[in-house]
C-alpha cells in the first residue's frame, strides 16, 4: 500500500514537471518576453500548490500505513 502511494506521488509530480517543461519549451521557441514566463508561473501556481499538498498528504499516509 505504501509503495503504491509513493508511486502515485511520483506520477503526480512527474506530470506537473512534464507539463511545465512543455510550456517552457513552447515559450522559448516563440521567444516570448519575460512577462509571459511570469504569467505562466502565475497560472500554474495553484496547480503546483495543490500537487505539493496532495504529495505531502499521501507521503504522510504512506508513512503511517507502512
Amino acid at each position: 500500500m505504501a509503495i503504491t502511494l509513493l508511486i502515485i506521488i511520483f506520477l503526480i509530480n512527474m506530470v506537473g514537471a512534464l507539463y511545465l517543461l512543455m510550456k517552457l519549451l513552447k515559450l522559448k521557441k516563440e521567444q516570448a518576453p519575460d512577462h509571459e514566463y511570469k504569467r505562466m508561473i502565475d497560472r500554474m501556481s495553484p496547480y503546483l500548490w495543490s500537487s505539493l499538498i496532495i504529495s505531502v498528504i499521501l507521503f504522510i499516509i504512506s508513512l503511517i500505513v507502512g
